[in-house]
């Protein structure tokens, strides 16, 4: 059986791309950046609207919007000792 041999950029037989692969290899990077483009649009609308909810509650807001998870915990931590100190006087 004799294997028919794909000619590529790198076999010196190699007389380039006809105007239709051409045109698929087109039609295919085309198609592949606007499925990226979609894809860093909708990664910045959920960035923007995730941060448009915490900046909308203007001082409360964006004291909370600025707070990273260490604060959270450190915060709720406090929250927790004064609500059990609080429990053990009554």
């Amino acid at each position: 059986m004799d294997k028919k041999v794909k000619l590529t950029e790198n076999h010196p037989d190699w007389k380039g791309y006809d105007i239709d692969e051409l045109r698929y290899q087109q039609a295919y990077t085309e198609a592949r950046l606007e499925i990226e483009k979609e894809r860093m649009s909708a990664s910045a609308r959920s960035i923007y609207s995730s941060t448009a909810m915490t900046r909308s509650g203007g001082l409360i807001g964006r004291i909370l919007g600025s707070l990273n998870y260490v604060d959270y915990a450190i915060i709720a931590f406090r929250i927790f000792k004064k609500a059990r100190g609080l429990m053990r006087r009554r």
